[in-house]
């Protein structure tokens, strides 16, 4: 009788370890819970009670070395970050690389000889297929929840501007699993938790992993997203001036295009409107640029214009931008030569026909910031001119000092 028992014991014991236990099992070694410390903000009118504030999210190893993806929401802006392993092990934690419209970040933990890493699935999910989620949600600790695969591409605009295809789940998904990870039923990897439907319950959204894990390459190799670059300068429109036109969606014109670049190999014009990429609608610069950021430089695009009245396709072979161009900017467009001098660039000489001077600067002045990114070599100034230009900007932002004076003022570039 006893062996009877204990036979039954151990068959309903195996019958409990279900797919999703198992999925778990594999899965949660690899999900991390992250405390992060924001600076403290001092009160406007009691400086003295300004103390950090912290908040919760949750991260991925992605490395055995210690490298974990989370979304850049989780840790902008942050002084401190800490992640902790489900089985109590905590590891300071520093950003290597963000992007911020693609709301993803990589992570490295500090001291970290090996932790188990999750492996990737980057086959589209299966409609209705069992998911998990794995996080951190009010900062309880390791939590899972279950559901399908409720869309496997729900265009969502989560950011402003910015609508992106994303899996869209009924698993329960609240504040602090942001940065967590949707697994399938083998534990593998196929989102990054990121958002909630605030009006609905049980509406999820997470980022497809081959996205996800594409841009977290990007940011290991080259500190920032390598995407393909068209050799045009676009400028976002304002969608009520395209009421009553086939482009109702949105669309985006072509400011100047880069003679011998892409644009103008493939048939470009200035004010042309761009209304779809791959059969994918362009709402706006940033959306436009957050697509071509899923794809690797060299990649043919289809490009659906406007162009007098008339809807046009354009085949576009794509490169990586040209390394020297915000150089050249520098130089050649704006007509400027700088030297650094007290923690920021003096302009040293200028063009008249430059846009610098056409912008009502002059030389002596001092640049201390572009886009909001503080500058104090000539390099560091021609790298953010490059990022601009690569992310299609015909302007950028410039803070500048004269005198006791300091502004900021957009010149074309």
């Amino acid at each position: 009788m006893g062996l009877w028992l204990l036979l039954l014991q151990t068959s309903l014991a195996a019958d409990r370890r279900t797919p999703v236990v198992l999925a778990v099992e594999e899965a949660t070694p690899a999900v991390l819970s992250l405390e992060i410390e924001q600076p403290a903000q001092p009160s406007f009118y009691y400086r003295w009670e300004a103390h950090p504030t912290t908040g919760q999210g949750s991260g991925v190893v992605i490395s055995p070395e210690g490298v974990v993806l989370t979304n850049a929401h989780v840790v902008a802006g942050a002084a401190k970050i800490i992640a902790h392993t489900g089985e109590g092990r905590s590891f300071q934690a520093r950003v290597i690389g963000m992007d911020e419209d693609l709301d993803l970040a990589v992570l490295r933990l500090e001291d970290v000889e090996y932790l188990p890493s999750i492996t990737v699935d980057s086959t589209t999910p299966i409609l209705g297929e069992t998911v998990i989620a794995i996080g951190n949600p009010y900062g309880l600790g390791l939590t899972v929840s279950t559901g399908v695969v409720s869309s496997v591409s729900r265009e969502v605009e989560i950011k402003e501007g910015i609508k992106q295809p994303y899996i869209q789940t009924d698993a329960a998904i609240n504040p602090g699993n942001s940065g967590g990870a949707l697994v399938n039923v083998e534990g593998d990897l196929i989102g990054i938790n990121t958002a909630i439907f605030a009006q609905g319950e049980g509406i999820g959204f997470a980022i497809p992993a081959e996205r996800a894990m594409k841009i977290a390459r990007d940011l290991l190799t080259y500190g920032s997203v390598r995407a393909p670059w068209l050799g045009a300068d676009l400028q976002d429109i304002d969608r009520r001036a395209l009421a009553g036109t086939p482009l109702e969606e949105g669309a985006v014109r072509v400011a100047g295009v880069f003679p011998g670049g892409p644009a103008a190999t493939a048939g470009l014009e200035k004010k042309d409107l761009l209304f779809r990429a791959d059969n994918r609608p362009i709402r706006s610069r940033a959306d436009l640029n957050a697509y071509l950021a899923t794809l690797e430089p060299g990649a043919d695009i289809s490009l659906s214009l406007y162009r007098n009245t008339q809807s046009i396709v354009l085949s576009l072979p794509s490169m990586a931008i040209p390394q020297d161009l915000g150089s050249r900017v520098l130089h050649k467009t704006l007509g400027i030569s700088v030297q650094p001098r007290s923690g920021g660039l003096t302009v040293t000489a200028a063009s008249p026909t430059g846009t610098w001077v056409r912008s009502r600067l002059r030389v002596g002045d001092r640049i201390v910031a572009i886009n909001g990114e503080r500058i104090q070599t000539e390099k560091e100034l021609a790298d953010a001119l490059t990022r601009a230009k690569a992310a299609h900007r015909p302007s950028a932002l410039f803070t500048v000092t004269r005198g006791r004076s300091q502004g900021t003022l957009v010149v074309s570039i």
